[in-house]
């Protein structure tokens, strides 16, 4: 009877995972060309074996990894996201308390910071870059034992300044934090390339700047990675984008809230729960856009001032500040963080937001309402469809998440285009 019975034989999965390859290779201090180099796998192999590309993977590919790797035990440790004890922290460190947010999304980040050299965290001002880029810091630190460097560059003038040499700047509030001479030696005695993280925060004013610089230090430090933080793509050629979103107002498990809500109540104290309508709340956190610096000017108005009539205020943008001095200006009301980003476009750009302030502020439009509306008012010498990529790209207009192609001005953005121009 057992001759004609089939075995079903179940392969063990192998102990080589795609974020254990990127801890076994960057602990070596190897770059995916050298691994390539030791295993006779491609490069284009290695790097899509790291980003989880290949669903079922050759096991005999994954065994040359490992014996390039020199290990015996390739399985996965148990997580351990604390950050590196003994590892130097030059800069700005994260905000006491958790991160707010989905948790599967910071180790993504934290895996695409490990893989690529060069990550850009982009969205609108406010979405929480910086919070995000730090906590990636603190978590990879300890893949990094030379040091975690954050260098502010939201105090520099914009590249239509003049403004001396910006590059030799920003390699200077770098490279001053670096000491190559004391970095940490390996175990096994191999030599390795000293490794740092850096990050590079609020650079959207600067891009020419900032990819310079970049290029610059990913020759110099073949063991270095860097966190760029800004409103706007800098470039598509060199390292990876990674869209950091707001955060979610709805679709929270039952008795739990919203991450808009968590956050809004976390920054109002304790007891906030008892003192506020949870609808009226999470009706708050949806006019703000679910955006983390907003949710926080509006907790600062919420000990104060209760949530029914902050709603039926609007909020107004006027109320949405605050006067911690130890931020930037921009950082410091939604209002300059709007023109702040206004300041990033061409007088066209502006031009057209304007129109759509004055003709379509609250509600959601295509390209063909725009282009069937083009009248008076309109900028006459411009083209409808030219401005789009980049009001998109700086999020002062926004995308409907249901249609692809219908669109809205951001929060607030037509409040402040209808200031007056002396109070801009």
């Amino acid at each position: 009877m057992n001759a004609g019975r089939s075995t079903l034989r179940t392969e063990v999965p192998h102990p080589l995972t795609a974020r254990r390859l990127v801890e076994l290779r960057t602990s070596r201090g190897w770059t995916q060309e050298q691994l390539a180099e030791h295993s006779g796998l491609s490069v284009r192999t290695i790097r899509n074996l790291e980003l989880g590309r290949v669903l079922n993977p050759r096991r005999s590919s994954l065994d040359l990894l490992a014996q390039a790797l020199d290990v015996d035990d390739a399985r996965e440790p148990p997580p351990d996201d604390r950050p590196g004890e003994g590892v130097p922290w030059h800069g700005p460190r994260p905000p006491a308390g958790s991160v707010v947010g989905d948790l599967a999304e910071r180790e993504r980040l934290a895996h695409a910071v490990r893989i690529d050299r060069l990550t850009t965290f982009l969205g609108p001002g406010g979405v929480g870059k910086t919070r995000l880029a730090l906590d990636t810091g603190a978590r990879l630190s300890r893949h990094f034992p030379d040091g975690v460097v954050v260098v502010e560059l939201g105090d520099l003038p914009p590249e239509r300044v003049p403004h001396g040499d910006r590059t030799a700047v920003v390699l200077r509030r770098v490279l001053r934090h670096l000491d190559t001479h004391t970095a940490a030696a390996p175990d096994d005695g191999h030599h390795r390339d000293p490794r740092f993280l850096v990050v590079l925060d609020n650079a959207e004013h600067i891009p020419e700047t900032t990819v310079g610089a970049s290029r610059y230090l990913l020759a110099a430090h073949p063991g270095m990675h860097i966190v760029i933080t800004a409103r706007r793509r800098l470039t598509e050629r060199l390292g990876i984008n990674q869209e950091i979103r707001p955060l979610p107002v709805d679709g929270a498990g039952p008795g739990a809230p919203a991450p808009a809500v968590e956050l809004l109540l976390r920054h109002i104290g304790p007891h906030a729960g008892a003192d506020h309508d949870p609808a009226s709340v999470t009706e708050l956190c949806r006019r703000l856009g679910g955006l983390p610096r907003y949710l926080e000017f509006a907790a600062e108005r919420l000990r104060t001032i209760p949530v029914r009539v902050l709603l039926a205020d609007g909020p107004s943008v006027d109320l949405l500040r605050s006067n911690d001095h130890a931020l930037l200006r921009h950082q410091r009301s939604v209002a300059e963080g709007i023109r702040w980003t206004l300041d990033l476009l061409t007088e066209d750009h502006r031009s057209v937001l304007a129109w759509m302030a004055a003709s379509m502020a609250r509600r959601w439009f295509t390209l063909d309402d725009v282009a069937a509306h083009a009248g008076p008012g309109f900028p006459a010498a411009v083209n409808p469809l030219l401005p789009f990529p980049d009001l998109l790209d700086t999020s002062l207009v926004v995308c409907d998440p249901q249609h692809r192609y219908r669109y809205r001005l951001a929060p607030y953005v037509a409040d402040v285009l209808r200031e007056p121009a002396d109070a801009r």
